[in-house]
């Protein structure tokens, strides 16, 4: 998923959870357990298990007419939203040293509130940006304008940001990478199916009434749709497919500067490093080669005015969430209705919130963690991370595919993941990042420089191990195979996934599959490929790879069969990492899940339902979700993640636990035999 939180470049694919605790969690003298009123029992669990443990969810809590997706991750962070809103306007109504983290966070959420001064400034705060793209007449000012963009953040032509090197992992290196879309996925704009064709309509009408928009006339705007979509289509024609960008070697093409130069000698390299303030010399990764074989063809051939127009177009799309109300409209009228199915636009203060929050998200969690954040979750989840981390350690002692040889590397790699819960032990400093009264759009284009420069300031040092990649109060979770670490921030450590005095069941089915979920990523199809220190390299045996690739190859011939909407089907190749971590999650949890009970018995029977049956409604209700068909359609194309429904009846299919608990037999849908199961952690 691509998160705009910020403009801090993530080194890694982030697996999208959430779960656990609240500070004002009261102490009970009974385990909270599962809403069981919100089972379905008319579904059979042995054949659709999702609708059995989430109907009743779905019915409660219907689709917003401003969501095109809506599940308990989407209501978590609703719930999250709110607190932080009310720790904002407190913000906003009080008088802050200038200079303050609460001047900063107050004024800029203020700003962005007042729109009666967004339709009053109108296009006026984008003035001089007009002015500057107006006043390009040579390919050396367009590749400075490239370059000036790149400082604030703004999509254009390609990518370029400090990250880790694969291969050395202590070192933070310059990579550049294809970019330069308004649209979301390079397929939109190759693929000749009919939604695609439809798409790519919809795009240059939209073109061309955001140009309109954007003050330039409709017989220019008419035109000016076409060059841009004509620019955009040859970027997105060399771009790498999203399953490509999944290879780190494929992605890994170091070289030297003087390689770059000589390679894609049309493009003034030490221009762009002196006009983005960076003084390096070092090594560059090139991301994507065909497609800066094909930019630097672009360099020559593409005329200076179609570049202008461009220009105009990446500008202006970057600022539209930050204007009047039908500069609003119209952005939501393509990104979400007709691309998502959502029908109305946030509230303002939700889109607001957002803009603070990709600003200043740090800042911000540290407020939300002083207030929310209690250090009794920190000690259980502790204690649940290192729960699942020795019953992994179990599982692969008893693989009876893998080698000792193998074995003994992965058990280390195990043993050496870093862990961070809760927040950042050293905060983000904001000094250098000066909200004014000006204008919204302006401080949203002062944030992304403040970040663009943080993250230009990190090239050619050594990795910063303490660097947290989302705030403290957002509901995700991630593994970083760089790092070999997981990270769960306060925002997910909140009901109703996790509860500090909750039935271990429940707590063992969310937040302990969410752990060992992120702990599999290190040993998915890309996690495995790096070792303890995060280095990409050979630690497997030839045997042992090959035996894995078969194992996970059943999980993608099964995910291939699963029709989403009409002809479209699921993609096993793209959601394999994801779908592996999710079976991983499962095994991993339910292992320690019934460690924990040996050491700790639990009741029997609540309501009705044993301890494993709890689990497994645990965890399927982690996914409740209802979603628009257009968004189904647009997430199998772009996400890694496979649709919720999925997350929960295919790796389910695979546990011989679960077929046992819920007496799954032949002929029920949900059932697979041993020889057609995928098993691989």
């Amino acid at each position: 998923m691509k998160i705009k939180l910020s403009l801090k470049l993530a080194l890694i694919a982030i697996t999208v959870m959430i779960y656990t605790t609240s500070c004002n969690q009261p102490k009970m003298d009974e385990k909270i357990t599962l809403d069981v009123s919100l089972i379905d029992t008319t579904f059979n669990p042995a054949q659709d298990f999702f609708h059995y443990a989430n109907n009743g969810w779905m019915q409660k809590y219907p689709l917003p007419a401003d969501e095109s997706s809506y599940g308990t991750f989407n209501q978590l962070r609703k719930e999250t939203s709110i607190k932080v809103q009310t720790l904002l306007e407190e913000l906003a109504k009080g008088n802050y040293e200038n200079g303050s983290l609460e001047q900063k966070i107050g004024d800029f959420y203020s700003l962005g509130m007042d729109s009666a001064k967004l339709e009053e400034q109108g296009l006026e705060p984008l003035k001089a940006e007009f002015e500057r793209i107006d006043g390009i007449s040579t390919m050396e000012d367009v590749q400075n304008q490239i370059a000036h963009f790149h400082l604030y953040g703004i999509g254009s032509a390609f990518g370029f940001f400090g990250s880790t090197d694969i291969k050395n992992s202590e070192m933070t290196i310059a990579h550049i990478g294809q970019g330069g879309l308004g649209m979301a996925d390079r397929d939109y704009y190759v693929n000749p199916d009919e939604r695609s064709q439809e798409l790519r309509k919809a795009y240059v009408l939209h073109l061309e009434k955001m140009l309109i928009l954007s003050g330039i006339s409709e017989e220019k705007a008419k035109s000016g749709a076409q060059t841009i979509m004509n620019i955009e289509t040859r970027l997105a024609q060399a771009s790498m497919t999203r399953f490509d960008s999944r290879d780190p070697h494929l992605t890994y093409n170091k070289k030297t500067q003087a390689e770059v130069k000589e390679l894609y000698s049309n493009f003034d390299w030490d221009k762009y490093f002196a006009n983005i303030g960076l003084e390096y010399d070092g090594d560059i990764n090139v991301r994507q080669v065909e497609f800066f074989t094909e930019l630097n063809k672009m360099f020559a051939d593409v005329p200076v005015e179609d570049w202008k127009v461009y220009f105009r177009w990446n500008f202006f799309n970057e600022a539209a969430n930050y204007l009047t109300n039908e500069i609003q409209e119209q952005n939501f009228d393509f990104y979400g209705r007709t691309m998502s199915g959502s029908e109305e636009m946030q509230e303002r203060w939700r889109r607001v919130l957002a803009s603070t929050n990709g600003a200043l998200g740090d800042a911000i969690g540290r407020k939300f963690s002083e207030k929310y954040f209690p250090a009794e979750a920190k000690e259980r989840m502790v204690t649940l991370v290192e729960n699942l981390r020795r019953a992994l350690g179990q599982r692969i002692n008893s693989l009876e595919w893998m080698s000792e040889e193998t074995k003994v590397k992965a058990l280390d790699k195990l043993a050496a993941v870093n862990v961070k819960i809760g927040y950042p032990d050293k905060w983000q400093d904001f000094t250098n990042l000066e909200v004014g009264k000006e204008a919204f759009v302006l401080n949203v284009l002062a944030a992304n420089r403040y970040w663009k420069e943080d993250n230009l300031s990190e090239i050619g040092k050594p990795v910063d191990k303490t660097k947290w990649f989302f705030p403290a109060h957002t509901v995700n979770a991630y593994y970083a195979p760089t790092l070999n670490e997981i990270c769960f921030p306060a925002g997910i450590l909140q009901p109703p996934f996790f509860y500090l005095d909750g039935d271990d069941a429940i707590n063992y089915g969310a937040i302990g599959m969410v752990i060992g979920h992120e702990m599999s990523h290190g040993f998915d199809d890309r996690g495995r490929l790096y070792d303890k220190e995060g280095n990409l390299t050979t630690w497997w045996t030839d045997e042992d790879s090959e035996r894995f690739n078969e194992r996970t190859q059943v999980l993608v011939d099964q995910h291939n069969s699963i029709v989403i909407i009409n002809d479209l089907h699921a993609d096993g190749k793209l959601t394999l990492g994801e779908n592996i971590a999710d079976l991983g999650g499962l095994n991993i949890s339910f292992t320690a899940f019934r460690n924990a009970q040996k050491e700790n018995p639990q009741a029997e029977l609540i309501d009705g339902f044993t301890p494993e049956q709890r689990f497994f409604i645990a965890y399927a209700r982690v996914w409740a979700n209802n979603m628009r068909d257009k968004e189904k359609i647009r997430y199998t194309k772009e996400d890694e993640h496979p649709i919720p429904v999925n997350r929960v009846n295919a790796p389910l299919a695979n546990m011989p636990e679960f077929h046992a608990t819920f007496g799954v037999k032949e002929g029920d849908a949900l059932f697979l035999s041993e020889e057609k199961r995928a098993s691989i952690w």
